[in-house]
C-alpha cells in the first residue's frame, strides 16, 4: 500500500482505476481493524492503552472499539464475517442485537451489507429486532427510552454553549420535524438571497453577529444551528413553520390485531419502529398523518401536472425515506425524480414513476444521463448510455419530442 500511495497520484487517476483502488484498500482496512483489535484484545488489562497507541485514537474511542469487538465476538457468524473481511466493526456492531434475537436473519443481512448504505443496513436490523420482541417489548423498551429522557446545557471556557439531549421517539419525532422545517425555511430564505444568507441575522432580524460580505455561506449544520435557535428562542415559532408534520405508516392487519406480525410494519419515517399502542394514541392527533399501508390504494392518485399530492408525498417518504440508489443512504435534502418516465417526456407525476434522490444523484441523473433502474427493492445505478439511447429511452409514446425539450 506504501508503494502504491508512492506512485499513484490521486488527480491523475481515471475513475475506474480510483473506484478499484478505493475499494481495495476498504478491505484492508477492515481486515486490518479486525487484526488490531484481536491483537489488542490478547494483550489483556492493556489492551485499551496499546489499541489507542497503535490506531493513534483517543482512549475512550479505542475503548469503545473494544467493548463492540466483544459483542461480536459473542456471535460466532458475526466474529467470522467480521475477521475475514466481509464487515466493518461497524457493520457488525449493528448486527449484534439482530443476531442475538434471530441469527438466520442476521446472516442473510450479512450476505447483503456490501450493498447497503450504514443508514440502511441499521434501519434494517432495527425493523427486523423490532418485529421479533413483540408488541408488549416494544411497550417496555419505548417506556424505557422515555423514562431516560435528559437534557443537558454547559458553557464551555470558550462561551460556547452546547446542548445534549436524549428523547424518546414519539417526542423526538415532533422534535426532529419542528428542527427540519425551519432549517429548510433558512435554507430557501438562504439561496432567494435573505438577510441570514451568510450566517448572520435570520430572516425576520435575530440577533446573529455581523458577518464580511466575503464569508462563506454558512453550511447544512450551521443553518441546523441557527433553526434550533430560533425555535428555542420563539423567533422562529409560529412564523411559517407550522405543526410538525409526522408520518406514521402502520399495516393495517397489524393496527386491527394491536401488534405487529412478521413482515409487517409499525414505524415512524425518520426514526424508525414503535409499537401499535403509539401507532393507535395518534390516531386522532392532527399533528400525525397516518399511512395504512393496506388501505386506499395511493398508486391511483396521478396528476398531469409537477405539483404532488400530500397524500402521494406522505407514500413516496415511506417508501423511499433515503435517497434510493444503493450505498446512497443520505436522507437531507432529498430531491423528487420522475424515474421512469421523466416530465418532460410527458412521465405522470404518480408514485410508480417516482424516486427520492439526494441532491448529487439528481444532478448526476438530470445531467449526465446517470440511469435509475429496477424499482423499489430493486434499484440498480448504472453509467449514462449514448445520447441517442437516453433520447430513445425517453421519448414519448406518441414518436414525438415536446416542444423545446433537451434529450
Amino acid at each position: 500500500m506504501r508503494q502504491v500511495l508512492a506512485v499513484t497520484p490521486p488527480d491523475s487517476l481515471p475513475r475506474v482505476v480510483a473506484h478499484e483502488l478505493a475499494t481495495e484498500a476498504g478491505a484492508l482496512e477492515k481486515l486490518a481493524a479486525a487484526a488490531a483489535l484481536r491483537f489488542a484484545r490478547a494483550a489483556g488489562n492493556e489492551a485499551t492503552s496499546l489499541l489507542a497507541a497503535a490506531s493513534g485514537t483517543a482512549t475512550g474511542a479505542a475503548r469503545r472499539r473494544l467493548d463492540v469487538a466483544k459483542k461480536i465476538a459473542g456471535c460466532g457468524m458475526l466474529a467470522d464475517a467480521f475477521e475475514g473481511g466481509r464487515l466493518s466493526l461497524d457493520q457488525a456492531g449493528a448486527l449484534v442485537p439482530l443476531a442475538a434475537a434471530d441469527p438466520d436473519a442476521a446472516g442473510a443481512l450479512v450476505e447483503t451489507a456490501a450493498k447497503l448504505s450504514m443508514r440502511e443496513l441499521r434501519a434494517e436490523a432495527s425493523r427486523l429486532v423490532h418485529q421479533r420482541r413483540g408488541e408488549r417489548e416494544a411497550v417496555r423498551s419505548e417506556r424505557l427510552l422515555h423514562d431516560r429522557r435528559y437534557c443537558r446545557a454547559w458553557v464551555e471556557p470558550s462561551g460556547t454553549v452546547r446542548l445534549d439531549a436524549r428523547i424518546g421517539p414519539r417526542d423526538g419525532a415532533a422534535l426532529l420535524s419542528a428542527l427540519h422545517q425551519e432549517h429548510e425555511r433558512l435554507r430557501r430564505h438562504r439561496t432567494a438571497g435573505g438577510g441570514d444568507a451568510r450566517g448572520g441575522a435570520g430572516p425576520e432580524g435575530g440577533a446573529g453577529p455581523e458577518r464580511d460580505a466575503r464569508c462563506p455561506l454558512p453550511t447544512a449544520e450551521q443553518l441546523r444551528a441557527d433553526a434550533l435557535v430560533r425555535l428555542m428562542t420563539g423567533r422562529g415559532a409560529g412564523r411559517g413553520v407550522g405543526r410538525p408534520e409526522l408520518l406514521l405508516r402502520v399495516d393495517a392487519e397489524a393496527l386491527g390485531r394491536g401488534e405487529v406480525a412478521h413482515g409487517e410494519t409499525c414505524e415512524i419515517a425518520g426514526i424508525g419502529p414503535v409499537s401499535v399502542g403509539v401507532a393507535r394514541s395518534v390516531l386522532g392527533e392532527a399533528l400525525w398523518t397516518l399511512l395504512v399501508t393496506s388501505g386506499t390504494d395511493i398508486r391511483t392518485v396521478t396528476t398531469t401536472t409537477r405539483v404532488i399530492p400530500k397524500k402521494v408525498r406522505n407514500a413516496l417518504l415511506s417508501r423511499d425515506p433515503h435517497c434510493v440508489v444503493p450505498g446512497c443512504g443520505e436522507t437531507d435534502h432529498l430531491e423528487i425524480d420522475h424515474w421512469t418516465r421523466d416530465f418532460a417526456w410527458h412521465g405522470a407525476t404518480e408514485l410508480g414513476n417516482l424516486a427520492h434522490l439526494c441532491g448529487v444523484h439528481h444532478a448526476m441523473k438530470t445531467r449526465t444521463g446517470w440511469q435509475l433502474l429496477g424499482g423499489p427493492g430493486r434499484w440498480a445505478w448504472l453509467p449514462p448510455r449514448s445520447i441517442d439511447d437516453l433520447a430513445e429511452a425517453h421519448a414519448p409514446t406518441s414518436g414525438r419530442r415536446p416542444v423545446g425539450a433537451d434529450p
